[in-house]
Formats: structure tokens, sequence, C-alpha cells
């Protein structure tokens, strides 16, 4: 079903007792740059995300392979009431969590010297990444062969005890703690109470969640590509207008149901 097709969906969820509607940031919210750090949301798309967590019985969350730091300074929901979940899911806001094990930092430890070397000694162009649990292999842009020895550096350094591999578009992350977005949103819509979750991204991480929706759930794919989501948007230009609908369409609900939280 395509973005023309999703009106009826919208309506269906958007009378759910209780909902949590959430997003991937790149590629959904934000439309994709050369530098991840240039990565901004589409005005319509943060803004709407924070009037849905101020409805009743409705939660927003955005939900990203970026490092939660970073996920905060690009979105600027630090202290909203948006949920940010980052590092696909093994860093969120709902919890302060205890850190790693020293086991995992010195996993950590010893995958990043083994990454930063493979780079340096065999294609410096790669951007590498560091995150709290993992180290990231970027090669958005890069020329073919620098992706290919990109993809034998990440498999090289997954067959390394505890580290776990995860490839997103021109993307390599490779994690010493197992997360994943699908695990997060659902261990997130239980802690709620949640009775239908929405779900937009446009990666092949996303498939995490859009596996495990069930059918009161709604899925949408941003872009091409391969999908278990039942509706699909071309491009990320139409992210701002399906999120303002489905807001409109659950202030009316919730208005006409009551306001208990």
């Amino acid at each position: 079903m395509t973005g023309e097709g999703a009106a009826g969906p919208l309506e269906r969820v958007a009378g759910a007792g209780r909902l949590l509607v959430a997003s991937d940031f790149d590629g959904v919210l934000a439309p994709f740059v050369m530098d991840p750090m240039d990565a901004r949301a589409q005005e319509g798309t943060t803004e709407t995300l924070r009037a849905l967590a101020a409805l009743p019985r409705t939660w927003s969350a955005v939900v990203s392979g970026r490092d939660l730091a970073t996920l905060e300074a690009l979105t600027g929901l630090a202290g909203s009431a948006v949920v940010r979940i980052g590092s696909h899911g093994a860093e969120t806001t709902r919890e302060s969590g205890t850190g790693p094990t020293a086991e995992v930092a010195d996993r950590l430890r010893r995958l990043r010297e083994a990454v930063h070397a493979a780079v340096a000694e065999r294609d410096p162009a790669i951007r590498v990444e560091e995150k709290p649990t993992a180290v990231v292999l970027h090669t958005r842009g890069l020329a073919q062969e620098s992706v290919a020895v990109a993809d034998e550096i990440a498999a090289e350094a997954a067959t390394a005890e505890g580290v776990g591999l995860l490839t997103g578009k021109a993307v390599h992350e490779l994690s010493v703690v197992r997360a994943d977005k699908g695990t997060a949103l659902q261990g997130l819509a239980g802690e709620l109470g949640a009775d239908a979750i929405v779900y937009l991204g446009d990666d092949v991480t996303d498939e995490h969640v859009f596996a495990v929706l069930g059918p009161h759930d709604l899925g949408i794919k941003v872009g091409d590509g391969e999908t278990a989501a039942t509706v699909r948007l071309t491009d990320a230009t139409e992210v701002p207008g399906l999120l303002t609908r489905l807001q409109e369409q659950r202030a009316e609900r919730v208005a006409r149901s009551g306001s208990g939280r």
C-alpha cells in the first residue's frame, strides 16, 4: 500500500486506546546528507512528535542508530516528552542504565583498536564513528572500492567473540551489546501499555521493528526496498504531512473519548 492508501490505516490506528508513535531519524524525519552531522529534522516532524506526546494516552519516540547524545543534539528533543532511543536500542531516555561491565568495556576497547588499525592500513577514506557500545564504519559517498574494503573490515571484526554486526545503508555497526530497534520498541510499548504502535522507518535495520508489529499496529516504509511494512511513502518529504494528519486525527479521537492519561 502506498502513501495514497494510508488514509484508512491512519484513521484506524488514531482511534487506539493507548497509542505509541515512533520514527527513525535519518532518512525519515531528516533527509540524508553527505555529512551525517549536518542532518536536521524537517519542519513539521519533531514539532508534531512533541504535539502527539502532549495528547492523553499518547506517546511518541525517535528510534535511531545514532548514539543518544548525538541524537539529542541533532533533534533538539533533550528534556522533551518524546522518548529518545539511540544506538539501535542500546540507549534510551526511559532508563538510566548501569553502564558497561568491565568485560564489555574491554571488548569495546579491543574492537576500536582493531577497526581503527584496519582502516588506517587499508583505506583511510572510510569514516569511523565511536559510540558508547559500538564502532561504526560509514561509506556514504565513497567509491565502490572503499565500500568493498569496509565490507571486509566489518565482516572480519564481527568474528571476534561478543561482537555483533548490523549493516544498514552505507553503514556497518559493530556492537559489543545485543540490541535492535524492534526489541527496544516492543519493550517501550509494553512498558507504556500501548494498544497500537505506528512506526516510520527507511533502513534495513527498521525491518526489525516492522517484523514484530502486530495486526493493530501500522508500519510505514519510507523509500524503496523490500519491507514488511504495510504502507510505503516515496521519500522523506512525505513524512511531515503524514505525521500532521495522524496528530490531527488522534487529537480529535481523544477529545471525543475524554482527557484522562
